[in-house]
């Protein structure tokens, strides 16, 4: 209701906006309000007011009380010995006030909306009580501000009241949000000294009252917003002070929030139009535009409210403080030339501050925006411009296979080879006592002879993924071990241009990941070697199943790095596909077939990603035990093949541990897979049994088979070499039975957990 009248006021009553002074010449117009109706009919500063009404000035009571003109229906002025008459008696013509009138309504219906929100989030709550009053005196003051200076009285009252009321609701409302957590926000002395503020201003003005002969509460603007100012310092005060007692506490994210909230909402007002008010006695910016910012409040305390969970806004922070860093200095650059292109004559200070203001803030804006626009746009008008994410994303994926040095070398040559327009890749040793540099592998052009007097000369002083520049190409260091740099030679591309920005930064990011992982490698293979027993070809049983648990490590991880990352990528692609396909009508029929087409295509696209992560990191393995597990995976592999499985077991319950669980899992998933893939099997039998000593497993297939002397050189083609260990691991025995037109045969016998090999732990301390 009271919005309600405030806008009839703006809209029945007019605003003239006039400050009167007195002289020997009679009544001077001193000063001319931008949004009155006055200074858009002509009046100007320095016109002699002749009639108010039809009446002598002296003998107008308002004007002689306040030295205002707020409303009137007809002025008589003098200019220059000229005499004009302006007549404000049809209040319809009054023009609309923009910054009295249209932002004090949108504000106010933004944060009406906002506080229904709230309410309905949170009718039981203490604090959105108090919230929504804080939201609400914010634009009720506004608003009752342009009623206000057209002489009502009421709405000057409200309005000052409203204004210096604001930050105690926000105390109230921090208060009542922070008393559920035990957390005392305003002291007791805090509170005396806003009481003794609000005394101290209401003597102030009723002094000023007296003194000057006007009405109590009706006196200048500008005491109301200083003492507005002085206790928004107040609260920001008092919000510092809690984020440093309790910073290192869970609250810490949440007072954050709220600094930042009430500080973005207020500190522009202040800043943009108090001081500026107070120091130079001219706005440098509209009052309505520096009020704007207020529409930062809803936002953020609304969400601090409505939710359980607070945004992550330190990304935002760090990216707003980046960009008003160096918004600085091309601001400052372009303001001379913005002033000298728009004005002959020179600036005043405060035009240039205006000016400055204008460019710092677009400036901003538009560093925002483009980084929004690369995010959707660069992909696709960049050539080439996601391939080296997609290249990082699945040589990520390899690293998780990879076992040995040799492999991850091959790896990043292949990588490097396909990506870059380079010609070789040569991996290199140098020895760090003779500086002896010998080539180990080379894809590709063999390096010049030239470079290797360069290489000794420069590779002393690299670390790992940092690299030298030579003629030709460039030298990376990719490893170290005590006596020898491990580094790897790029030609330098074939167009003989530079490498450019994201070529740079891939390789910068792909050697460093391959610095970590040949460190890794290089401990595993020097573990290995060290322990491997003289004259046997296979390594102790702890060493296979550390390797094989940290293998599973790296499975877990991928999985839970595609599922997080990829798959829901996908997922969201597909659905903005879906929605653009469904909700466009302008598409024709062909577009709309095409583009299901492609929906189904993301679709396989997204169950592939599934099956793989299910692959990787089998799900409730460890809930369904060992005959769960292998019935789930026959099963799954009978829907995806052309054969058929049977499944044979005896009940384990709950007698095998995870270890040998994911075991004979793993086993029969690489058989499953090689039956499909090679045996051209039709007919698969599994058969698992105990005897409360052993595991007896069986694997057969009617598939084509092949010479018992030939299966030993498949081992590795077909992953049986992988089987083999992992029975090794286990101290089991693992016998494998082809013959061409027979199929394959495995049987594999393993020790029941309690008779296992000891602990790897024990192994390690020994």
């Amino acid at each position: 209701m009271m919005a309600i009248y405030f806008i009839w006021v703006q809209f029945n009553v007019a605003y003239i906006g006039i400050t009167v002074a007195k002289s020997a010449e009679g009544f001077i117009v001193d000063v001319v309000e931008q949004e009155a109706w006055s200074a858009k009919s002509g009046i100007r500063t320095g016109d002699r007011i002749l009639l108010l009404d039809g009446l002598p000035p002296e003998e107008h009571p308002e004007l002689m009380l306040t030295g205002d003109i707020k409303d009137a229906a007809s002025i008589l002025i003098e200019r220059q010995e000229e005499r004009l008459f302006f007549d404000f008696s049809d209040i319809k013509q009054q023009p609309l006030s923009f910054n009295l009138t249209v932002v004090p309504m949108l504000l106010f219906t933004l944060f009406y909306l906002f506080s229904i929100f709230i309410a309905y989030k949170k009718s039981d709550d203490r604090s959105a009580v108090f919230l929504i009053l804080f939201f609400m005196s914010v634009p009720l003051g506004f608003l009752a501000a342009g009623a206000g200076v057209r002489g009502d009285l009421p709405s000057y009252v409200f309005m000052k009241l409203c204004i210096i009321t604001v930050p105690l609701m926000f105390l109230q409302f921090l208060g009542a949000y922070f008393e559920s957590w035990g957390i005392r926000v305003l002291p007791l002395r805090m509170r005396y000294i806003f009481s003794t503020l609000l005394l101290i201003w209401l003597g102030i003005e009723w002094m000023n009252a007296m003194a000057t002969g006007q009405q109590f509460l009706t006196g200048s603007n500008f005491r109301v917003v200083v003492l507005f100012a002085l206790e928004m310092l107040c609260v920001w005060m008092v919000s510092f002070k809690l984020y440093f007692d309790y910073r290192n506490t869970q609250h810490s994210s949440l007072l954050k929030y709220m600094i930042i909230g009430n500080v973005g909402a207020f500190a522009p007002f202040i800043i943009l139009y108090i001081l500026p008010l107070l120091l130079l006695k001219v706005e440098l910016v509209a009052a309505a535009v520096a009020a704007s910012f207020f529409l930062v409040l809803p936002l953020v305390y609304m969400y601090l409210v409505a939710s359980n969970q607070l945004l992550d806004i330190e990304f935002i922070i760090g990216r707003l403080r980046y960009y008003c860093l160096i918004a600085v200095i091309p601001a400052l650059l372009l303001v001379p030339i913005i002033g000298a292109l728009l004005r002959q004559e020179p600036f005043h200070l405060v035009q240039w501050l205006q000016a400055f203001l204008v460019i710092y803030v677009g400036i901003i804006v538009f560093l925002y925006l483009k980084e929004l626009m690369d995010l959707k746009l660069r992909t696709r008008l960049i050539k080439g411009a996601h391939r080296y994410e997609q290249s990082l994303e699945a040589f990520s994926r390899k690293m998780a296979n990879v076992m040995t040095i040799k492999e991850l070398e091959q790896s990043l040559a292949h990588e490097a080879l396909s990506l870059l327009p380079i010609h070789s890749v040569s991996f290199l040793e140098r020895d760090m006592t003779t500086s002896y540099v010998s080539l180990k592998k080379n894809h590709g052009l063999i390096p010049p002879p030239h470079i290797v007097p360069q290489i000794q000369h420069a590779a002393e002083r690299l670390r790992v993924g940092e690299y030298v520049k030579l003629v030709g190409g460039c030298c990376y260091m990719i490893g170290q071990s005590q006596q020898e740099q491990h580094l790897m030679w790029i030609s330098d591309k074939d167009n003989r241009m530079e490498f450019n920005h994201d070529e740079r930064v891939w390789l910068r990011t792909m050697i460093t990941y391959v610095g970590f992982v040949y460190e890794n490698l290089q401990l595993i293979e020097g573990l290995v070697q060290n322990l491997n027993t003289k004259g046997t070809e296979k390594a102790p049983p702890w060493v296979l199943r550390l390797l094989f648990r940290l293998s599973e490590q790296e499975r877990r991880k991928l999985a839970s790095d595609l599922h997080d990352s990829a798959l829901q990528d996908q997922l969201l692609w597909y659905r903005r596909l879906e929605s653009l396909s469904n909700d466009n009508i302008e598409l024709s029929a062909a577009t709309k077939m095409e583009l299901l087409n492609v929906q189904e295509g993301l679709l396989d696209v997204i169950h592939q990603i599934r099956e793989t992560c299910n692959e990787l990191r089998p799900p409730f393995l460890k809930e369904m035990g060992v005959v769960g597990a292998l019935n789930d995976l026959c099963l799954r592999a009978q829907l995806n093949a052309n054969y058929t499985v049977t499944f044979k077991h005896s009940e384990f319950r709950n007698m095998l541990d995870d270890e040998h669980v994911l075991t004979i899992y793993r086993i029969t998933q690489e058989l499953l897979r090689n039956s499909m893939k090679h045996s051209r099997a039709t007919k698969v039998d599994v058969e698992l049994f105990h005897d409360h000593r052993y595991i007896q497993y069986r694997f057969r297939d009617n598939g084509i088979g092949m010479e018992q002397e030939r299966l030993q050189s498949s081992f590795q083609h077909m992953g049986l070499s992988g089987i083999r260990e992992r029975v090794w691991s286990l101290e089991g025995e693992v016998a494998f039975q082809t013959a061409p037109g027979e199929g394959l045969e495995v049987d594999i016998r393993l020790p029941f957990p309690q008779h296992a090999a000891a602990p790897i732990s024990e192994h390690l301390s020994g």
